[in-house]
């Protein structure tokens, strides 16, 4: 059943939202779970490699582009999406102060700097995390994100509006 009240957020980006929303959409799109298979088989190769090698021959035996490999492939894993969040943290705060209307119409945002309206049909899904709610465009890389962070809610009854508002218009997808 669709709900014909709209719901206010009033917050600025935090890196913990960007970064919680850029976890959830890895997560839920393909491109991000392969991606983070890949990098992962890639460090547990390399791994078992330098593993291998010094038992056998000794920890001299290993090269420097053996343990460069390994280092960056481990940065990687650890960083991709830290840096996407600062660097998406510091386009945030250039924009300012975010208030959020959502509504039955669709979600228009207002900051001091730019206004965007987006029309429900953009999105195709929607992931509550624990911080966030991520709305997913339906297209195959799930590639266009929206981060609507709980903590710009007047109230917990808010959060409870916003479920039923998207839930009315979008898929629902497990809670991440």
């Amino acid at each position: 059943m669709a709900v014909d009240v709209s719901v206010q957020l009033t917050y600025s980006v935090t890196w913990r939202e960007i970064s919680d929303g850029l976890k959830i959409q890895m997560r839920h799109s393909p491109v991000g779970r392969w991606s983070r298979r890949i990098m992962w088989g890639l460090g547990a190769f390399l791994a078992f490699a330098i593993a291998a090698t010094v038992l056998t021959r000794g920890i001299g035996a290993v090269d420097t582009s053996t343990w460069s490999a390994f280092l960056v492939t481990c940065l990687l894993l650890a960083g991709v999406r830290r840096l996407a969040a600062l660097r998406l943290l510091s386009y945030a705060r250039h924009l300012g102060e975010h208030c959020v209307t959502v509504d039955a119409s669709g979600i228009r945002t207002v900051t001091g700097r730019h206004t965007q309206e987006t029309c429900w049909q953009f999105y195709g899904r929607c992931v509550e995390g624990r911080r966030v709610f991520v709305l997913l465009t339906p297209d195959v890389s799930r590639a266009g994100i929206m981060i609507l962070p709980k903590g710009g809610l007047a109230s917990p009854q808010d959060s409870d509006r916003l479920r039923e508002l998207i839930a009315g218009r979008l898929a629902p997808v497990p809670a991440a």
